[in-house]
Order: structure tokens, then sequence, then C-alpha cells
């Protein structure tokens, strides 16, 4: 399949490296260069910047010929709009929306193809805190799984968003001992302690 997927956030690298180690060709652009190192030391895919709702941007990346566009940036406006060009103006048929806020999500869902992040954590971790079975998560053909660990004594003092995932997971947050909420790792600017948790997200297949 030939894909775009616009926005290189850590969600949208992943994807962009998991998409072409498995043969698929791929088309990544986001508003800043730099994201390019998120992104896998074996991605072979294509790289391209520009704001991601310039229709100009979108045929740069390759939009008028792919099966399928991932809509991944960390703004969910950003998001939305992107979906839309792609269905409608460029008339491309399989088109899925990330979008963190929960209420967007709701507000969405019969509109575009929608997949809500903090939903996903927020039950996963749920499950997790009260004890309960936990729940493996499938979305398309993978299947995830999100744990709380402690903080590594090598951590402390870092912030979630600084910290270097081993492949197939990612930070998705810390709860800090203070609080019972879950704060997003890009979000978050406390240094960790001991007595925080993380919260990982692995893709199990």
């Amino acid at each position: 399949m030939n894909i775009l997927i616009a926005g290189c956030s850590k969600i949208g690298a992943s994807l962009a490296g998991q998409l072409s180690s498995e043969g698929h060709d791929v088309s990544v652009v986001d508003p800043w260069e730099g994201a390019q190192s998120l992104l896998p030391d074996d991605y072979n895919g294509y790289f391209s910047t520009g704001i991601l709702i310039d229709e100009d941007v979108l045929r740069n990346a390759g939009i008028e010929s792919c099966d399928a566009v991932a809509a991944v940036s960390e703004n969910d406006n950003v998001n939305i709009m992107v979906a839309q060009i792609a269905a409608k103006t460029f008339g491309i048929g399989t088109v899925i929306t990330s979008l963190f806020d929960p209420a967007k999500e709701q507000r969405f869902c019969s509109l575009l193809t929608t997949v809500c992040p903090t939903n996903i954590a927020v039950a996963s971790l749920k499950g997790y805190i009260l004890q309960r079975e936990r729940r493996q998560i499938t979305m398309g053909s993978s299947t995830l799984d999100v744990f709380l660990i402690p903080i590594p004594p090598h951590l402390i003092g870092r912030r979630a968003a600084d910290i270097t995932s081993p492949p197939g997971e990612t930070v998705l947050g810390v709860i800090h001992s203070e609080s019972s909420g879950l704060q997003f790792a890009k979000d978050d600017p406390q240094p960790l302690v001991e007595t925080d948790r993380l919260a990982i997200v692995r893709i199990i297949d």
C-alpha cells in the first residue's frame, strides 16, 4: 500500500517505521524538519516538511497516489482538517484520525474514522490500577498493551517526554505520587521522582 502519515509525532514515527518494515510505501510529512529524527534508523520511506493542512504540501508528500492517510499530529484540530482534506479534496477512501481530546473524538467519530489514544490509555490504566484483568487493545493489525512500571533509578530527575523508549514501546505518560491522574509525557514538565509510575504502551504484535 501507499500510505501517507501526516505528523511525525512518536505515534506517527512508530507507525511509519512498522509499515515501512512490512514493505509498504510510506511517506511522512511534518512541519518540523527535526521530527525526522524520531523515525527509526531502518525507515526507508519518504519524509518532507510543510504545513499539514496545505494542499500543495500534501501533494508534494504524495497524497494523490496514496491508498490511505493517517492524521496523527499532536494537534487534534490539524488532524481533523487533514482528514477532511484527504477525504473530500483528494478522495482518499481510507483515512484514520488520531484525536487526543475525548470530547472531540465523541463529536467527530460519526463523521471521521477516529482513534482516541486518551480513551485507550485510560481504559487500560483503570483496569490495571483496579487490578482487573488486563485488556488487549486491537488497532488495525496491531495489538497494544498499556501498563505501569516503577521509575527506574537512572530515570529519576528526567522528564517523561525525554525518555528514549525501546523498540515497540512508547512512554505514554506518568502518574505522579501526589496525583491520581495520568499526565501525558509531552505535556508534563515535572521531573520524575522515585514514587512516580510510568505508563508504557507496548505493541504486542
